[in-house]
């Protein structure tokens, strides 16, 4: 039997199981037996698991949270830094900050990936790849005004279309949740690095709101390697009546890159200018405790600029002083339903329609996509949880294709263990830039498509004080799109296999105390040749301890990195070589001088590890910075 007709099988027996419960057929347990929640309540939420907000301890999906505080205790500037070798997921960027960033979740392609930010996608409709250079903590996610990253790893083509068949990276906001408050900081470091944040949040009777903006200029370590970054955000959020709300958020950046082309030539005045407009908008109402509907608006503008002139001293038509110029928007309408059956029984249906232009003197292309989603969450006695669904999507250019999964999870008390497992189907759709850039691009490309799943626990130790979780996943892909041949053209060619595990732990001995650590181990091929895929490692892990002493906060991590397979176009080098693998060591000391005002010390690859992410481009030497934030 074909693995959608299974999946069809369970969603259908999901729904009798429910039924049967409500008609008194199901038996309940008695309430000795249940999990007492209110004993030890989940500290951490999740919303991108189902599409509803759900204490990340009930899903059924392997999911890493990054809070609040995680972000405050690591000094991260750059999101890139706080998701560099976090479980089954790989960092790599072409040189210093602003440079090309890759994130490779599971051992898949970087454009598999779907990145939002506060639900907004955020992957280019040229290269299926998010900005991830340019996003910071201060801004996109203020330390002030996060609520959490979530990274969601597997197939997620259910519920999110094309685009999340590796996973989804959700980086959410708030609005605020006091009276009147505010944040600023200011740090000074390496390679004349200079940034500048500012926050402010406040509530007033049904009305809550938040603002950031920040500002970040560097030198780079090289003579064409500076960046600058502006940055802007908004979310405000209004209860319109006892049962409905209307929510808005909006982030703005501009940005300025200069390139050296890395190994292949210093450029003395090449640049690259971007610019990203990001607008959400979200009504909801519950006319009942049985159903809540939600109508949403998005909006995404995706602006690049990129320039190369005459260089110093040459003579003659200089073809590369022409500017390449590309303006890209995506307008998402969403409506969402959730139907609550009792206390055990949750229904998730919508429909999302999504209109995509991208245009340069090249080109002028428009996508358009349908999708409809529906999701059955049944929880019985608070142990077993079963989460079934299956999305349609409609494009004009890769036809109809069904994305079902099934998910689910069991608590076993007596050894406070939490077994789970999920099984799916994901598709990526063709970027533009494959289908129409002239030169290589395909109109009959098709979409490339995966089955994947993952097994494993998630158990706690000592009253909470530790805990470990481990995972084996496995992913098979068809269709993938390569460019080759003679002129290169993008083709359906390629599949590939990609399988491995992932390991967590934490430990708390004291309160103050916390050590973590993770280790993911990947074996990620192309199927028909045998071959690693390039820029995949086989061993990567995080090793990381907290510490607060006195006034003092100590948070150290250290990174590793194994050899991993790249290509190389350097003259007179093999078209493959192998990589090294790296460490990487970060550190942050911060000290309160009172509740209002903290100095902080934070230092990367403080053992000065000579090291690159992607080969021949050279990754930052030890940088050193110092700052101050005040708060009010």
């Amino acid at each position: 039997m074909k693995p959608s007709k299974i999946l069809l099988l369970l969603f259908s027996s999901n729904f009798l199981l429910a039924g049967a419960v409500f008609s008194g057929n199901g038996s309940f347990p008695n309430d000795s037996e249940l999990k007492d929640l209110d004993e030890n309540p989940p500290l951490r939420a999740v919303v991108t698991a189902t599409r509803r907000e759900i204490p990340v301890e009930e899903t059924t999906r392997f999911v890493t949270v990054l809070t609040r505080e995680d972000i405050e205790k690591s000094g991260a500037v750059f999101v890139v830094d706080l998701l560099r070798a976090l479980p089954g997921v790989t960092v790599t960027q072409s040189g210093p900050l602003g440079r090309t960033v890759g994130l490779f979740v599971r051992g898949m392609n970087a454009n598999q990936t779907l990145m939002m930010v506060d639900g907004v996608q955020i992957n280019s409709l040229t290269t299926g790849q998010a900005e991830l250079a340019d996003l910071t903590t201060e801004n996109v996610v203020s330390v002030e005004n996060i609520e959490r990253i979530e990274i969601l790893r597997g197939p997620q083509s259910t519920l999110y279309g094309a685009d999340a068949m590796a996973g989804v990276i959700n980086i959410v906001t708030k609005a605020g949740k006091r009276p009147l408050g505010g944040e600023s900081r200011f740090e000074y470091g390496t390679n004349e690095s200079f940034y500048e944040a500012a926050v402010i949040e406040g509530q007033w009777k049904n009305f809550s709101y938040s603002g950031s903006g920040s500002r970040l200029d560097t030198e780079g370590p090289g003579d064409n390697d500076g960046f600058q970054n502006t940055r802007a955000t908004g979310h405000a959020k209004i209860d319109v009546t006892d049962i409905s709300h209307f929510d808005v958020a909006f982030h703005y950046y501009n940005a300025l890159v200069g390139i050296d082309d890395g190994p292949f030539r210093l450029d003395p005045n090449r640049n690259q200018k971007s610019r990203e407009q990001i607008l959400s908008t979200i009504y909801t109402l519950a006319p009942s405790d049985a159903w809540e509907q939600s109508l949403k608006y998005s909006f995404f503008h995706d602006n690049l600029f990129s320039i190369d002139p005459r260089n110093p001293g040459a003579t003659g038509r200089d073809p590369e002083a022409t500017p390449f110029k590309l303006d890209s928007d995506r307008h998402t309408f969403e409506w969402q339903h959730l139907f609550f059956l009792g206390e055990i029984d949750v229904i998730t249906a919508g429909y999302e329609f999504e209109h995509g232009r991208s245009n340069n003197k090249s080109f002028d292309r428009i996508i358009r996509n349908h999708g409809w989603y529906l999701q059955n969450e049944l929880t019985l006695w608070d142990r077993w949880t079963t989460v079934l669904g299956v999305r349609i999507d409609e494009n004009q250019f890769f036809g109809t294709e069904p994305s079902p999964s099934i998910s689910m999870s069991y608590w076993v008390e007596p050894i406070e263990t939490k077994l789970k497992g999920s099984f799916g189907r994901g598709i990526r759709a063709p970027t533009l830039n494959e289908l129409f850039f002239p030169g290589f691009g395909n109109p009959n490309l098709l979409v490339e498509k995966s089955w994947g799943g993952d097994v494993g626990f998630e158990r706690s130790f000592w009253e909470k004080k530790a805990s470990l979780g481990a995972a084996y996943f496995q992913n098979e892909v068809e269709n993938l799109i390569q460019f080759t041949g003679i002129p290169l053209l993008a083709q359906n060619i390629d599949q590939a296999r990609t399988q491995g595990v992932e390991l967590e732990g934490k430990y708390n001995p004291l309160g103050d105390l916390e050590f973590r650590w993770n280790y993911t181990y990947l074996n990620a091929i192309d199927s028909k040749t045998g071959k690693r895929l390039i820029r995949r490692p086989w061993h990567s892990g995080r090793l990381g301890m907290s510490y607060r002493f006195w006034k003092c906060q100590l948070n150290v991590d250290w990174v590793l990195l194994g050899p991993r397979e790249d290509r190389t176009a350097i003259s007179g080098r093999p078209p493959r070589e192998k990589n090294p693998g790296y460490t990487r060591l970060d550190a942050l000391l911060t000290f309160d001088l009172n509740k209002w005002l903290q100095v902080y010390f934070r230092g990367e690859n403080l053992t000065n590890d000579h090291y690159d992410e992607v080969l021949g481009f050279d990754n930052p030497s030890t940088r050193l910075f110092i700052g101050t934030k005040a708060r009010f």
